[in-house]
């Protein structure tokens, strides 16, 4: 849905705020940027990485006390929309637009050299997010091209990358967004769910690596191009939430946040009362181990202490995305005019 995809969302301050006890600080770093980010990949207490507008990439080697740019030679044009880091050397970057625009790049040498590893030449292929199993296999979900969600597959860390013939078709009208690089999420064992939205809004699954697909309904707010699944998270095969909405109502929130504990067979809509949970949101982690989940939107920060039972919103502001580089002092995150802020 090309006009979400590049909308900027007004981010705002760093936050401080209590939850269950808890002091959560955000605490504001320069980017150097004052484009709209909304890839974000934390690797651990150290090194962080982002993609923004320009053909930018940003990273961090001292966790955020300083960031150094990187442009992209050849993708001066283009948005990164997803960035999949696994240490301060190696990175995939993904990014976003119709046709040629949507392609990925990849480092191993820390941002000095990116080569072009897969480039869309579908005219009116666009692609939304990646996700990584492991260091060497990796799923990226995009469009549909006639009438057929696209998948890319790579097993050798992002080397080289082939479409998967056998992706589930999508309706008329229904498409994904790149808006915080989490769409798709993928748990061990070569689970993968792939989120959608606009006309109907469903959740796609492989439990192989995309090799088959399973096409999965959910109560999620549709039925317009603004809405759907922005954003996936499993902390195992089984146990799973989805949240989003109506991105041109980021104060409202119906029907726009979900839970489930069969993979996705069924979806249960969250509620406290007869109201929803939080509005808009356009990110969904767990954090803490996945002892918690932690959920961000333009308008707000939310967690969960008890498996999603309750929630605490711990800021009146809001990031596009959020990333947790294996523990709780590793979580950063990002928003629009190249705000970037670490969780203290």
């Amino acid at each position: 849905m090309r006009r979400w995809r590049m909308l900027m969302l007004s981010f705002f301050a760093p936050c401080f705020s209590h939850a269950d006890g808890l002091q959560w600080v955000w605490e504001g770093q320069s980017s150097g940027v004052n484009t709209s980010i909304r890839a974000l990949c934390a690797v651990d207490e150290k090194v962080c990485w982002f993609g923004t507008g320009k053909g930018m990439i940003g990273r961090t080697v001292n966790g955020g006390k300083s960031w150094s740019l990187i442009r992209v030679e050849g993708a001066e044009e283009v948005e990164f929309r997803d960035v999949e880091a696994f240490d301060a050397k190696r990175c995939i970057a993904m990014s976003v637009g119709e046709g040629t625009s949507s392609r990925i790049y990849r480092t191993v040498d820390g941002g000095e050299n990116w080569d072009l590893v897969f480039q869309n030449n579908a005219p009116r292929g666009f692609f939304d997010g990646v996700a990584f199993w492991d260091e060497e296999n990796g799923i990226l979900a995009g469009d549909p091209v006639d009438g057929q969600l696209v998948i890319l597959r790579t097993s050798d860390g992002g080397a080289s990358w082939t479409r998967v013939d056998s992706a589930p078709g999508m309706e008329e009208g229904e498409h994904a967004f790149a808006a915080s690089g989490t769409h798709l999420a993928v748990a061990k064992g070569g689970h993968v769910w792939v989120g959608s939205g606009g006309r109907v809004a469903r959740v796609f699954y492989s439990r192989d690596f995309g090799k088959s697909w399973t096409t999965l309904d959910t109560p999620m707010i549709a039925g317009e191009d603004s809405t759907g699944v922005f954003s996936l998270a499993f902390k195992d095969s089984q146990n799973g939430f989805a949240v989003g909405g109506d991105h041109t109502k980021e104060a409202e929130g119906v029907r726009n946040a979900l839970r489930t504990s069969d993979g996705g067979k069924s979806w249960k809509v969250l509620k406290e009362g007869e109201s929803s949970v939080f509005s808009f949101r356009s990110c969904i982690r767990y954090v803490n181990g996945g002892k918690w989940i932690m959920t961000v939107g333009p308008d707000g920060c939310d967690v969960s202490r008890d498996g999603g039972l309750t929630w605490k919103s711990f800021d009146e502001k809001g990031f596009h995305t959020f990333s947790i580089g294996g523990s709780m002092k590793a979580i950063w995150a990002a928003g629009s005019d190249g705000r970037v802020a670490r969780l203290k």
